[in-house]
């Protein structure tokens, strides 16, 4: 795995209620890399995150450049941010804090671009 990408997973990965971390190449909607716990379906999470980064992108391009985007349901939480060709995602716990798993995601993607 990429140093940098290894490196940024663990670093999510650490935050309370985190249960998934993952670089997602966002045109193909595969994970590069990822740490997940059991249960979390990677390769499904990846492609919806993916697909919805990139519609929202196109979307929300009169309002410049998409920062991030917060997928909520009752199971808990998608957190997506661009680093370029790729995503970085965070699935979270419902209790998890959000504003700490969305600076986060948001530090990594910076990082990586």
């Amino acid at each position: 795995m990429n140093p940098p990408f290894a490196a940024a997973l663990e670093r999510l990965s650490r935050v309370p209620g985190v249960r998934g971390a993952m670089i997602v190449d966002t045109t193909a909607g595969v994970p590069v890399a990822s740490e997940v716990a059991a249960g979390v379906p990677a390769p499904a999470v990846a492609a919806l995150a993916a697909s919805l980064f990139k519609r929202t992108a196109q979307a929300a391009a009169g309002f410049g450049a998409l920062g991030a985007l917060q997928l909520e349901a009752d199971g808990g939480h998608v957190v997506i941010a661009g680093a370029g060709e790729v995503a970085i995602v965070a699935v979270a716990e419902t209790a998890a804090q959000l504003g700490l798993v969305r600076l986060e995601v948001r530090r990594i993607a910076e990082a990586l671009r």
